[in-house]
């Protein structure tokens, strides 16, 4: 009767690689599809990533409904106004229509800008929100985070030169 503990085993061990595989996909920050996508601004005038390049450029994919992504919000409006605009460009981007989007920003009162993907954020491989990176003037990305994060932290400041 030697199978039993064999099958244990390869069953926790299963269960173990298939946890840490689901970990991973929650941890691990996609690829961002900035540059390569369309976002349309208020107007629903088509722009695209490319154009912010040549400063440092936040990029925040959100969720209205997303708890983190209102938490954030805040220490990235701090760190915009710290930076100021001609330093960092920040760049809030949802799939969800601008009704809710404006009610949202309406909410904290922020002076961001935030657009809207053509895409829904699944399709471009975004499922945890927030997803935001740190980008510098050349495209390289400085810092990325899932989830909450306090942007306005010395850390963030010390990257943006």
């Amino acid at each position: 009767m030697q199978t039993k503990p064999i099958l244990t085993i390869a069953t926790v061990a299963l269960a173990a690689f298939l946890a840490w595989h689901q970990y991973r996909k929650h941890t691990d920050v996609p690829p961002i599809p900035f540059f390569t996508q369309t976002i349309l601004d208020e107007s629903g005038k088509e722009i695209s990533g490319s154009r912010f390049m040549g400063k440092y450029i936040l990029v925040s994919y959100f969720q209205t409904w997303c708890g983190d992504c209102a938490r954030e919000l805040p220490s990235i409006q701090q760190l915009a106004d710290e930076v100021g605009k001609e330093k960092l460009e920040v760049v809030l981007i949802s799939d969800e229509d601008f009704q809710k989007i404006n009610a949202f920003k309406g909410k904290f009162g922020s002076n961001l800008s935030f657009y809207r993907s053509k895409e829904s954020l699944k399709a471009l491989g975004i499922s945890v929100y927030p997803s935001t990176y740190l980008i510098d003037p050349k495209g390289k990305i400085r810092l990325s985070k899932l989830e909450g994060f306090d942007w306005s932290s010395t850390v963030v400041k010390q990257l943006i030169h």
